[in-house]
């Protein structure tokens, strides 16, 4: 779902303050201030901090605020290289022509479609094209063939004709028969072996195909491989990368491999496939979510590191290249404190400096707080907890 941040703004922008940072109190002087008792009655002192945010609990429900206390925990030295998804062997076909000739694509024919084992693409036809229909042509040619075996085949029993001339009108019979049976009306039909989704198509409808030229590719989309480029300078710390999680460069989602059962299948002792770095392979199973062919940005994970303080990713807000979080102080009352980052998983980042054990990290709806402190934070009062 789509939020509409200028609306929301505008709407925080209007809105009164609710409630104050630090509760109220009320204040009366029996003994000097009897004729403005009345008047003060019942009137709260806001007390806040420079720089304090005020948000009611009423406004973080609204807008999806949470928040959760920050613990230490162990943490992963991760390294980011950039990769590819791509799709198990055996998880993609390529679709061929089995005769040339036009080709006319089905209706429902195109990228992203499902098509069943066997499920027609298309078919393709030779009419109307200078040399005939192939199809045409290889019936007749077996025709011929046939009657010439037929009228052999006695006389070589009569021993009237040689072997070399019954062997010999045989075999025409033969490739006549392979020939026609591969043009036969079935086989103009541009079939899937396998059931999948059409994740390429290689031809227009209208297009002329040869024989055996590419039309499309299927893939199942079951397993994936995740290709990762280690850069050589990193060999040494091969062994430690036993999994990892990435971002298609279509997504702002991260993925887990360990979430979708994934392994390392293979890493090359030396570059192989690019100079100056090493493959590493994953494969893992699609929930739907991935699209083979695509390029990522993998997460290397490695060692684990203890006694790390981590945050989400979304938990973390940008300004003019500056990170921050926001910490709730009570249940109307936030601050933005700047935080020095680690490394990230691309779903969780380490918090160097910024915050410590204890704090009430807001971790969901953090750009909410951001507006409502664009909005007006209040300023240059005391606040004590």
């Amino acid at each position: 779902m789509k939020i509409n941040y200028l609306s929301i703004f505008a709407a925080l922008s209007m809105m009164p303050a609710l409630f104050a940072c630090g509760g109220s109190n009320t204040s009366t002087d029996a003994h000097h201030h009897d004729n403005e008792m009345h008047d003060h009655e019942g009137e709260h002192e806001h007390e806040h901090a420079a720089g304090e945010i005020e948000f009611s609990h009423e406004q973080a429900e609204r807008f999806g605020v949470k928040t959760t206390k920050v613990a230490k925990t162990d943490f992963n030295e991760v390294l980011s290289v950039s990769g590819r998804i791509d799709p198990a062997q055996g998880d993609q076909v390529t679709v061929i022509a089995r005769s040339s000739g036009v080709i006319r694509l089905g209706r429902n024919v195109v990228v992203g479609s499902f098509v069943n084992q066997g499920g027609s693409l298309g078919n393709i036809s030779a009419q109307n094209i200078v040399g005939g229909d192939q199809n045409e042509n290889a019936r007749i040619t077996y025709e011929t063939a046939r009657r010439e075996l037929e009228r052999i085949t006695p006389l070589y029993h009569d021993k009237i004709v040689t072997q070399k001339e019954y062997n010999a009108a045989k075999e025409a019979f033969e490739k006549a028969s392979i020939a026609y049976n591969s043009h036969s009306p079935a086989g103009s039909v541009a079939a899937s072996p396998i059931a999948g989704t059409i994740t390429s198509l290689l031809v227009a409808d209208g297009d002329y195909v040869e024989t055996g030229a590419p039309i499309a590719v299927v893939s199942k989309n079951t397993r994936l491989i995740l290709r990762a480029d280690l850069p050589e300078r990193y060999a040494s710390a091969l062994p430690k990368f036993t999994t990892a999680t990435f971002k298609p460069t279509y997504s702002d989602t991260a993925f887990d491999l360990r979430e979708m059962g994934g392994r390392r299948v293979s890493a090359a002792t030396a570059a192989t496939a690019t100079p100056g770095y090493i493959p590493i392979a994953f494969e893992f199973t699609n929930d739907g979510k991935v699209v083979p062919g695509s390029y990522a940005q993998v997460f290397l994970i490695g060692s684990v590191k203890h006694d790390c303080i981590v945050a989400p990713i979304e938990a973390i807000t940008e300004e003019q290249g500056n990170f921050f979080v926001y910490v709730r102080l009570d249940e109307d009352c936030y601050m933005k404190n700047p935080v020095t980052l680690g490394i990230n998983d691309g779903k969780q980042v380490e918090v160097l400096s910024g915050i410590k054990e204890g704090d009430d990290l807001v971790t969901t709806g953090a750009i909410m707080i951001k507006m409502a402190s664009n909005a007006g934070a209040v300023p240059g009062h005391d606040h004590n907890h």
